[in-house]
């Protein structure tokens, strides 16, 4: 069947409605069909229920393989590209220092000081484009503290960063800024070995499980991947919360004026216009077969979380933002089974505590430009701005 190329989810815009629109008619032909991605062929896998199948079943759509062709090459060997055994055992490794007191210490305090710092350096102004001055910062803040770096050279940090997550689209930037992450920590991580602290680093410098230890390569390849699969997902989470609750003007009052609906507010959120909106992987190195459908070896397999946190059969009216809907199990965001995002408590607390200090110290936020605030892409889906007046 000839693939149309609106329908290519590594290439297309896809702003606004307009993936919701073509995912809708995908899901509605059938639970897997043909796609693009990259101008390859490609499944898409939409309908709830076998996609919720899918990421439990790691023989047919082995997890670390689309990692390994995708961001491995930057990123460095993490638990996100390993499988079985070694996966649990780096995973092990690698998670107890995201259960720190530095953590904790972030969770209490950390997080509100961040977004005041940055609300703080609007200043005097009364519009901005609250992405870049807000949103697009936030996420890169908390990891840059939790690790330790000073904050006089956070927001040099958190350009190598983004610049390390523009691979594949532009490599030798994205490994320049691997580098210069991989110099700055070097030593850091030399210092930490000597004299631990409460952070992260000295966490994954420390951590032991039957005598295993983490080298300094694969302690900087988990760092870069708190970027990589951290920052970047609650950046555009928080991005598609504050426009979501904008764009309809009663939604913002309804969250202003009510607290106690927020932490609904962003359960829906993350149902409607989840930040990750396809989630590319491989299927097996040999052809499998899969709700009627055969796919074909070593195949793109497009993992349409979008699609499925608005499947009709499992959520009613699932194109309306509802903040009353209770759907926190029947999500698909942060992945199910064996791979379930290890991040997704730390991620809904910023959302969270960042949108508590918004709405108190900007309560009367509006948008000045909505159709420029909307959500794009399919893979990384966020706002590029967010035009704000206040």
């Amino acid at each position: 069947m000839p693939v149309p190329d609106q329908h290519d989810f590594a290439t297309n815009d896809f702003a606004g409605a307009a993936l919701h629109r073509s995912l809708a008619l995908l899901r509605a032909q059938g639970p897997v069909m043909p796609a693009r991605f990259g101008g390859r062929p490609a499944v898409l896998i939409s309908s709830h229920r076998a996609l919720a199948e899918a990421f439990r079943d790691n023989e047919r759509f082995p997890p670390a393989d689309a990692y390994r062709i995708t961001i491995e090459p930057v990123q460095g060997v993490t638990f996100q590209t390993m499988e079985g055994e070694q996966h649990r055992l780096y995973r092990r490794l690698a998670t107890p220092a995201f259960q720190s007191r530095a953590v904790e210490a972030m969770e209490q305090e950390g997080l509100a000081q961040i977004a005041h710092e940055l609300i703080d350096r609007l200043g005097k102004q009364r519009s901005a484009d609250f992405a870049s001055a807000f949103t697009h910062r936030v996420a890169f803040a908390v990891i840059s503290r939790m690790l330790g770096i000073p904050s006089d050279r956070e927001d040099l940090f958190r350009d190598w960063a983004v610049g390390f997550l523009e691979f594949p689209r532009d490599p030798a930037r994205s490994r320049h800024c691997a580098e210069q992450i991989t110099r700055y920590l070097l030593p850091i991580l030399a210092e930490r070995r000597r004299e631990p602290r409460d952070d992260i680093l000295s966490g994954l410098v420390m951590a032991e499980i039957d005598g295993r230890q983490l080298a300094d390569d694969e302690i900087l390849a988990h760092i870069r991947l708190l970027f990589s699969a951290g920052a970047s997902t609650t950046t555009d989470a928080l991005g598609n919360l504050i426009y979501t609750l904008l764009v309809q003007p009663e939604r913002w009052q309804a969250v202003l004026a009510q607290p106690q609906l927020r932490a609904n507010a962003i359960e829906e959120l993350l149902r409607f216009e989840t930040p990750v909106a396809v989630l590319p992987r491989l299927s097996a190195a040999e052809a499998v077969e899969f709700h009627g459908t055969r796919i074909p070896a070593s195949t793109f397999c497009l993992f349409a979380i979008a699609a499925a946190n608005r499947d009709p059969t499992v959520f009613t009216q699932p194109d309306r933002f509802d903040m009353h809907r209770d759907s926190s199990r029947k999500l698909l965001s942060f992945g199910p089974g064996p791979r379930l995002c290890p991040g997704m408590h730390l991620a809904r607390r910023q959302l969270a505590v960042a949108l508590d200090v918004v709405l108190e110290r900007l309560p009367g936020l509006s948008l000045r430009d909505p159709e420029a605030a909307v959500p794009r892409g399919a893979i990384l889906r966020g706002p590029v701005a967010l035009p704000v007046r206040w």
